[in-house]
């Protein structure tokens, strides 16, 4: 057995569990991308305000010359965005609770946005082996994480934009609340994701609700209420109502005018960290711009039908790619427009141990 498996199976089950933070949610990733590079894009003022951003660079990334070769004058540039399972400002030490990657086709004009399930049984390193691919951030900040999502999905990935939690609160704080439609079966547990919250994160407490129907959220309870899941129909429901906050937000955000909006983009500034120039993010919300009213297509690594999820020898749970080839082949099939396009033999070396480890294909 290799020595990335017998990783899993010995030091990592030994390690004592962390305990389980409230993380970034997607959908409040998604809309402050778009309002980055599209801001970004339709005010010159952007430049001033842009330098705000904490810049970071990465380290080497490894990206084979195998991978490079062939993602060569394709024209899809791809961006990692991670939100930062954090109660501070800092963005290191920290697991990813949301990892994505934002593709932009400009052969088609066609943006994707791939959302990597974080307990995809992936390969990190030859330090940690296999484990959770969130984990990566945690071990080795974004320059891990990139290098984690391009090994073994055969990506290209040099730049990265990491959003902290506190920006999630903050937007819609900024933006007067967001009006929710609270519902009978929901309010216990919205009650008790507030109270949690008003213990474990920094700032303001907020009230618990008083009743339910259609009601202003501020910052903390909505976040609340997008997290909760243990009503209704589970995950499911808690994606519909991250999608439906998220809704309101980018509505009432665009909905300013440039002054105010202005004003929205320069106090979140702070809470991302990037490699993206001034330059990279203008000329690339301006291609965005240009190419029309295109909806961002969402896109899941590893596909729903292409995993399995399985609790492995070290006892916990994981979604294991059935198989990870064919994940990597439909998915560049989708975003790169190839016909059955051939994985790389780094990403047919880890398919064959995921085999190999769960006997799972």
């Amino acid at each position: 057995m290799s020595k990335e498996t017998v990783n899993l199976n010995q030091e990592k089950v030994k390690q004592k569990k962390p305990k389980k933070k409230y993380g970034c949610l997607k959908g409040v990733l998604i809309f402050i991308l778009v309002l980055l590079l599209l801001g970004g894009a339709v005010y010159g003022a952007a430049h001033v305000m842009l330098s705000r951003i904490n810049r970071e660079e990465l380290e080497d990334l490894n990206v084979s010359q195998e991978v490079l070769d062939l993602k060569k004058g394709m024209g899809v540039m791809n961006i990692a965005l991670f939100g930062v399972d954090s109660r501070d400002d800092a963005y290191t030490n920290t697991r990813s609770d949301a990892m994505m990657v934002f593709s932009f086709n400009s052969k088609t004009n066609q943006a994707y946005l791939t959302s990597v399930v974080r307990d995809t049984f992936a390969y990190i390193n030859e330090d940690h082996g296999f484990e959770k691919i969130n984990h990566a951030y945690a071990y080795g900040g974004p320059t891990l994480a990139v290098q984690a999502i391009n090994q073994n999905f055969d990506l290209d990935i040099q730049k990265y934009v990491t959003v902290n939690f506190n920006a999630v609160e903050y937007i819609i704080n900024k933006l007067g609340g967001v009006e929710v439609d609270v519902q009978d079966y929901e309010l216990q547990e919205l009650n008790r994701v507030i109270a949690e919250m008003n213990v474990e994160v920094s700032g303001e407490e907020a009230n618990l609700l008083e009743g339910t129907g259609l009601q202003t959220l501020n910052g903390r309870q909505a976040v609340a209420y997008m997290r909760i899941r243990k009503v209704g129909n589970g995950d499911y429901e808690r994606m519909e109502r991250q999608r439906r906050v998220i809704t309101l937000v980018a509505q009432k955000a665009f909905s300013y005018n440039k002054v105010k909006l202005l004003g929205l983009m320069n106090d979140f500034l702070p809470y991302i960290q990037t490699n993206l120039t001034t330059n990279e993010i203008i000329a690339l919300g301006t291609q965005l711009l240009l190419s029309g009213e295109r909806e961002i297509e969402q896109v899941q690594l590893p596909q729903t039908e292409l995993s399995y999820g399985e609790k492995l020898s070290d006892g916990l749970y994981y979604l294991v790619p059935t198989t990870l080839e064919e994940n990597v082949i439909e998915w560049h099939d989708k975003v790169y427009g190839t016909d059955r396009y051939t994985p790389t033999s780094g990403v047919m070396n880890i398919n064959q141990k995921i085999i190999n480890y769960t006997g799972l294909y």
